[in-house]
């Protein structure tokens, strides 16, 4: 039976901490190790780990958002000698049989088996917005996105860090995730590296987590509440400097242009407060992102 670590990253969400701890320990499929990454909490979480048994607790001083608590999760869990790793954040609630489910399919696929993620929804019972995968009528351009489907696996080129298992040989092959990013778009980028690199990557219908979230939503920059504002400074700036990676730089810069001006337009014709807060913000992130230059971490012994 393969080696299964688990990673969960939290940020002062206690409560919702312990209710996907709990679901985690109770999974029908074995699990070798439970590894929390507190990412600098300053409620009461440090305080109810230490009291707790069986778990792996890295605190973390400051916090360094979702994407230094997922790299600093796969790079502690990488070098624990598991076969896969299963990540989720800490309003991640499974199911019994949840991983299970991801694990029977690691037998019904070859070994370019990258990652399986699993089905979100919400309290409803709906799926849920953000964890909606993209998928594309043909994997990588010529491979059916329904060839795997009776095993309940549809491919899909990127997947979201909610109940997501990873291939530890492939971590190794492809590097850890962008700590710098902070938050959005590192779980979107990391999967498409990995199948990029030539790895499979599925969607699995039948193995479900509620993502406990207050509502059942998917970002929209141009309806947000302006307290939300922050999140969109490092959304834009690290699809900007995707785009820069994966398409060059002079391609980039007309892009960018391109893009601020259309963005800015919308924001003015759609909104109806904070124009100039929301304008503000494309400004800044598509300046922060002609600079931002962040370099894959490799693990270190592979």
């Amino acid at each position: 039976m393969d080696s299964v670590i688990a990673v969960i990253v939290t940020y002062n969400r206690l409560s919702l901490l312990k209710e996907a701890i709990t679901s985690v320990k109770n999974q029908s499929y074995p699990i070798k190790e439970i590894v929390v990454i507190d990412n600098g909490s300053t409620d009461e979480t440090a305080i109810w780990l230490n009291a707790q048994e069986n778990l792996t607790v890295v605190k973390l001083e400051n916090n360094t958002g979702a994407s230094g608590g997922f790299y600093c999760g796969i790079k502690t869990a990488a070098t624990a000698k598991a076969r896969w790793i299963w990540v989720m954040d800490d309003d991640t609630i499974c199911q019994h049989d949840t991983l299970a489910l991801l694990m029977v399919n690691t037998k019904n696929i070859d070994d370019k088996l990258g990652f399986i993620g699993s089905k979100g929804i919400w309290k409803d019972g709906e799926p849920h917005l953000m964890n909606v995968p993209n998928i594309k009528p043909t994997f990588n351009g010529n491979v059916p996105f329904n060839l795997y489907d009776q095993f309940n696996l549809v491919l899909t080129e990127s997947n979201s860090w909610v109940s997501l298992l990873l291939n530890v040989e492939v971590i190794k092959q492809v590097g850890l995730p962008y700590k710098e990013f902070f938050h959005w778009s590192d779980d979107l980028e990391y999967t498409q590296r990995i199948t990029r690199a030539g790895y499979l990557g599925f969607y699995c219908t039948n193995s479900i987590v509620l993502h406990n979230t207050p509502k059942n939503y998917c970002p929209d920059f141009y309806n947000e509440t302006v307290n939300n504002i922050w999140k969109y400074k490092y959304g834009f700036r690290n699809e900007f400097f995707l785009k820069k990676k994966n398409k060059g730089f002079l391609y980039f810069i007309f892009w960018l242009g391109a893009k601020v001006t259309y963005t800015s337009f919308k924001i003015v014709k759609i909104r109806t407060d904070h124009h100039l807060k929301f304008i503000g913000v494309i400004l800044n992130s598509a300046w922060k992102s002609i600079f931002f230059n962040p370099k894959i971490e490799k693990l270190q012994g592979f």
